[in-house]
């Protein structure tokens, strides 16, 4: 993910606060497609992705001052956009009634006539994946984001991460061992294959 310099965005933030319009402009221009792909890759729906896109930059413009500069940008503004998404499927959980439900599965997977309960059980397993990521510690978040999510080489995601080589294997390293072991205690053990060790 592409950041601005932090004192830059501090700068930007500053002049919104003064209700500076270009300054909000060049903050979304940077910003919202990074954070849309972020929101899309978890949220199904295009629409709902640009909504809580939308909401989360509304926030973070609303309140510039909220905003310390002690990590990227671009990891608060996700942090913003988790409490939405997890808000979102909260509204869905409640909204979707068996026949909406039946037919949102049948749009996103299409004809029914394969096995359903395979599709479901992917799409539990990328949930709960999700729910393990979010999860994690800031900094190990942002390093599986743009490692596996924006595909940033290792290279490229430490110097955007402004650290070493070193630091952003650890924290992959850490991370990935914080996602297996709660995915343990959602599925069981024997669902990443059998015990490690």
């Amino acid at each position: 993910m592409h950041n601005l310099p932090r004192a830059e965005v501090r700068n930007l933030l500053n002049r919104i606060a003064d209700r500076d319009d270009q300054a909000s402009r060049r903050l979304y221009s940077v910003y919202q497609p990074q954070l849309f792909a972020y929101v899309r890759y978890r949220v199904w729906s295009d629409m709902s992705a640009e909504e809580i896109t939308m909401d989360s930059l509304f926030i973070a413009f609303s309140k510039p001052a909220a905003y310390n500069g002690l990590s990227e940008f671009s990891t608060w503004l996700c942090g913003i956009a988790n409490n939405r998404i997890r808000q979102w499927q909260r509204d869905m959980a409640t909204e979707l009634e068996t026949e909406e439900l039946t037919a949102a599965i049948a749009d996103k997977h299409g004809n029914l006539d394969w096995n359903v309960l395979t599709g479901i059980e992917q799409d539990e397993a990328t949930q709960a994946i999700l729910v393990c990521i979010d999860k994690l510690p800031a900094s190990q978040r942002e390093a599986i984001y743009r490692t596996a999510v924006e595909e940033e080489g290792l290279a490229e995601a430490s110097r955007d991460m402004e650290v070493p080589e070193g630091t952003l294997k650890s924290r992959l390293f850490h991370a990935r061992q914080r996602i297996r072991d709660c995915l343990a205690r959602a599925f069981g053990p024997d669902y990443l294959g059998g015990n490690r060790g």
